[in-house]
């Protein structure tokens, strides 16, 4: 391949800032570039040592550090030379232009790891890993995808696409001797594919769960205005972040922030005081409030404690969704009992809020999954398992009665299925599409 570089550090002025570069011509164009009184060149540079030296570019000089990766012992599993230089903006262009002039090219996003892929160095699952360590905001989904990007489920998956494919291997051979081999190879495919539905089936009910870990548990804040929506926001965050008065329709429109539980990143959403109002700013809040809810994944309605539900409180609950996650929130119990169904809490105080998170991470996360254990965090990979799951499904349920090219069939889609995950079945179009999620520089 050719040689690539650019930037692998965020854009703007720092304390150091790193120029990649990968390709067979890595080294020698380094070499042209960086100079140091350890080596009379730096194509004799050892593999995996940092040297201290000076880096010249056009005009541009700099006192950097430069190291060399060994193919295929390197990131991307080609040679590999990174130059770590001060972070200054126009500093570090020259540094890549200099790079470029000397026969590099411009490097696309996600070009590294596309190649670490392509040259067998990760698995394609590896690598969506790395995006989710990259975009990661909680501990839980840092965790999920470090596991992702370590190879753990690829390798998972891979055993179960092993033993499919030896069902296959063995049902194939059995066509050209039905006599000799039809009964038994069908009776051995029965029994795997009944251990590999398990062990999918064990995978894919952790999606719904691991959806949340890496994306967050979206709440909306509802209900009538003056219930103390914004106080329980504030409550959430431990800080005063939504404005709080004894004034009605202080809320005028949506706020957004995140806190995080047991390693869970909820995404609030303090909505605007819902009620019949003539101010137009106010209503265009109202009407923004109710889309908001209906888009999020639990709704947290808030009324006042030592009062039923009035007529207004029940019509906005009826505009919801059976299928919707509803929780009612009965705020100021400090100043009322109240012996209803629901969450009891003093956003002023804090009475309770603590127990109302748990609440919200227990109505989303499985508690019997193993959080060090293998989690599929990722849509496209649960929406795989299922295609696979069917197809196997079919194939255990037919396999007495279908003729054994039909088995096949089913055995064969659900191998490929799966081989979407790990890369070695998947089309151009996927992998195109995974890699340009990635940044400049990775």
């Amino acid at each position: 391949m050719n040689t690539v570089a650019t930037i692998s550090t965020p854009i703007g002025r720092g304390a150091i800032a790193i120029v990649r570069m990968s390709g067979d011509n890595a080294l020698s164009i380094a070499a042209s570039l960086f100079e140091c009184k350890k080596l009379a060149s730096f194509c004799d540079a050892v593999p995996n040592y940092m040297y201290y030296g000076s880096i010249t570019a056009g005009k541009v000089k700099d006192n950097v550090l430069a190291v060399y990766f060994k193919a295929p012992h390197s990131y991307t599993g080609e040679d590999v030379v990174e130059f770590q230089c001060h972070g200054g903006i126009r500093l570090v262009d020259e540094i890549l232009k200099g790079c470029i002039e000397n026969g590099a090219a411009v490097a696309d996003k996600g070009e590294f790891t596309k190649r670490a892929f392509l040259n067998g160095k990760i698995a394609l699952s590896d690598a969506e890993g790395i995006i989710d360590m990259i975009n990661g905001e909680s501990i839980a989904s840092l965790n999920a995808g470090y596991r992702l990007s370590k190879g753990y489920i690829a390798q998972e998956i891979s055993a179960i696409q092993e033993k499919l494919l030896d069902c296959i291997s063995e049902l194939e051979a059995s066509l050209d001797y039905p006599e000799e081999m039809e009964e038994e190879a069908k009776q051995n495919s029965q029994k795997t594919v009944k251990e590999e539905i398990r062990a999918l089936e064990k995978l894919y009910s952790s999606s719904r769960s691991g959806g949340y870990i890496r994306q967050g548990i979206s709440v909306a804040i509802v209900g009538q205005a003056n219930v103390g929506k914004s106080s329980l926001l504030n409550a959430f965050l431990g800080r005063d972040r939504a404005i709080v008065t004894d004034i009605a329709g202080t809320t005028r429109d949506s706020l957004e922030e995140y806190t995080e539980v047991d390693g869970i990143m909820l995404k609030l959403i303090d909505t605007a005081g819902i009620r019949d109002t003539d101010d137009v700013v106010e209503s265009i809040g109202v009407e923004r409030s109710i889309e908001a809810a209906k888009g999020s994944d639990i709704v947290l309605f808030v009324t006042e404690a030592g009062r039923e539900l009035n007529d207004y409180e029940r019509s906005l609950i009826s505009q919801f969704d059976k299928d919707s996650k509803l929780m009612l929130v009965i705020n100021k119990c400090d100043k009322a009992d109240d012996s209803r169904d629901g969450a009891h809490i003093s956003a002023k105080n804090g009475k309770g809020v603590t127990q109302l998170k748990k609440s919200i991470v227990d109505a989303f996360i499985d508690k019997n999954i193993d959080a060090n254990g293998d989690i599929i965090t990722n849509v496209r990979h649960a929406q795989a398992i299922k295609m696979s799951l069917d197809a196997l499904k079919n194939a255990f349920m037919n396999i007495d009665d279908m003729p054994t090219e039909c088995t096949l069939i089913d055995l064969r889609e659900a191998y490929f299925a799966l081989g979407e995950i790990t890369g070695n079945t998947a089309s151009e179009d996927i992998i195109d599409t995974i890699f340009s999620k990635f940044c400049l520089g990775k």
